[in-house]
């Protein structure tokens, strides 16, 4: 592996495909019943929150192109991005799968959603999130740092 990356635990996309896989075959083996049958309300609440996800995914990922960097973590931070959705925070890409995850968790009402939108997040902000963060750290300096004070890290 390069010296030149943020030398993340877990490839992002993966992560975020495993949880809601491994809610849905929860599932399927050993359901709770927590939450209401899928329709009404939660259908509707869990739809516009996986729209909410896309928006922020497609908007990030478009982000990254027109800056001319790249996408997957793996590789170097090319230049810093802080337009966009990175205006508002430094990891919409992050932020739309754990919002995806939740979302899908109340359309199909999977209770296992309920443990693995956090466990996701959790992955994401310690395996991915502040390694790419000390990466971009000594990779850009001020010039990140100024970004770390104007930008939230999710919300």
């Amino acid at each position: 592996m390069s010296q030149d990356t943020a030398n993340i635990l877990v490839f992002p996309p993966s992560v975020s495909v495993a949880a809601p896989a491994f809610a849905g075959l929860m599932e399927w083996l050993l359901p709770y019943g927590i939450l209401p049958a899928p329709g009404g309300s939660m259908l509707v609440a869990g739809v516009l929150l996986m729209l909410l996800a896309g928006g922020l995914a497609v908007s990030g990922t478009r982000a990254f192109k027109r800056a001319k960097t790249n996408i997957d973590p793996r590789q170097p931070a090319l230049v810093l991005v802080n337009d966009g959705p990175y205006r508002f925070t430094r990891n919409p890409m992050y932020l739309g799968m754990i919002t995806l995850n939740l979302g899908l968790t109340l359309a199909a009402s999977l209770d296992w959603g309920l443990l693995t939108t956090p466990l996701l997040a959790l992955t994401l902000h310690f395996g991915v999130v502040l390694r790419e963060e000390a990466y971009l750290k000594t990779k850009f300096g001020e010039p990140y740092a100024m970004l770390l004070k104007r930008t939230r890290r999710w919300l």
